[in-house]
């Protein structure tokens, strides 16, 4: 018996022992063929995303519907009709005064000692920029007919009939002298003695309908026939108790103090922003309440009376605009004529006012006026 189970229990242990290494060895052989199934599994995946093209995804094109142009009937005959024929092109120049016909002979050369630079009349829309047709714009004694870039506007008054054209002096009046220069100076007193406004001389005078504009004030002793004249009334004014008034701007090129130098045959004031400068009416104290402190030697391109005045120095500043007002007129008629001339502190040099540089045709026809003239340019 002993023997026996002996027997049965070393094969229990010898079946026991190789059933747990059978198990063993199915196990491990299980989990080898596992990994080596995902170590497979896994190379195809990597290479198939490798080896696969992006896929692009492209949106199908849309067809656009042809829309039917929409067709117009033009009436042919009706623009022919309508439209205009061109325009041949304007002629322009900046000065006028130096074109002749049939030449054009235009001169654009400035007279580089001219203190003067840009200007304008008017007071509010200015000049500055402004072409003119050369054909239409002629210059007169006392100014242009057309806007000139650089001009003071002037205006024409008769002081001897009311806006409506009433007369206001008998003719008794009319062709006294003496009665004419006196009345004339309490006009112009009240009016160089108030604010300048161009609408106080509308309101009581005749007014012409042409204005001129004009650069400088040097015109030649002559008859006083030429101021009616050349404003258009001469067939409506007689030259007697007359007046113009030009008002602007200028803008000095040139800083320094400056005064005028003024000469005339009746009447001459000049105002630089709000005070009178200078009166060279043919009479002191006459015309306005001016006190003139400097008196000149001789006379100026011929014209008599009182010695011509120096004005009050003032201060000019480059390229600062200041206001410009030129009072002229004649009382009791007979002849007119005017000279306005300026000089800088600490020169003895005289030149003619302008306020714009002088053209040389502006230039030859100041020549003309007086042999002394030729110095001032």
């Amino acid at each position: 018996m002993f023997g026996a189970r002996h027997v049965s229990d070393n094969m229990k242990n010898f079946f026991g022992k190789k059933s747990h290494s059978a198990l063993t060895l199915v196990f491990i052989v299980s989990l080898v063929l596992h990994v080596v199934a995902v170590l497979i599994f896994g190379t195809i995946k990597f290479v198939e995303s490798v080896l696969r093209e992006e896929t692009v995804f492209e949106a199908a094109p849309v067809e656009t519907p042809q829309q039917k142009e929409p067709e117009y009937q033009v009436n042919i005959q009706q623009r022919n009709q309508s439209t205009p024929p061109p325009r041949p092109p304007a002629i322009v120049v900046n000065n006028p005064s130096e074109l002749n016909i049939p030449a054009l002979d235009i001169d654009v050369n400035v007279d580089s000692s001219s203190v003067y630079g840009r200007g304008g009349g008017g007071f509010g829309g200015g000049l500055s920029g402004v072409r003119e047709m050369a054909l239409d714009i002629k210059l007169t004694d006392f100014g242009y007919t057309g806007q000139v870039e650089g001009t003071l506007k002037g205006s024409f008054f008769d002081t001897k009939v009311d806006p409506r054209g009433k007369a206001l002096l008998t003719p008794e009046e009319i062709s006294n002298g003496g009665f004419l220069m006196n009345r004339m100076g309490q006009i112009s007193k009240e009016f160089t003695g108030g604010n300048w406004r161009l609408r106080d001389l509308e309101r009581d005078y005749f007014k012409a309908d042409k204005e001129l504009y004009a650069s400088y004030w040097m015109i030649q002793k002559g008859p006083a026939e030429k101021a009616p004249r050349d404003f258009g009334v001469a067939d409506q004014v007689e030259p007697k108790s007359i007046l113009a008034l030009y008002e602007g701007t200028f803008t000095p090129e040139e800083s320094g103090e400056f005064r005028f130098y003024a000469k005339a045959d009746d009447i001459l004031i000049v105002r630089v922003n709000s005070d009178i400068v200078v009166d060279g009416s043919y009479y002191f104290n006459r015309f306005s309440n001016w006190k003139v402190e400097e008196k000149g030697t001789k006379n100026l391109i011929g014209i008599g009376g009182m010695p011509p005045a120096y004005g009050d120095w003032m201060r000019w500043e480059a390229g600062k605009p200041m206001e410009l007002k030129v009072l002229v007129g004649e009382a009791p008629g007979g002849v007119f004529g005017c000279c306005l001339l300026y000089q800088k502190k600490g020169e003895d040099r005289l030149r003619v006012f302008s306020t714009k540089p002088l053209t040389s045709k502006e230039k030859r026809i100041l020549k003309g006026i007086h042999p002394d003239v030729e110095e001032w340019l």
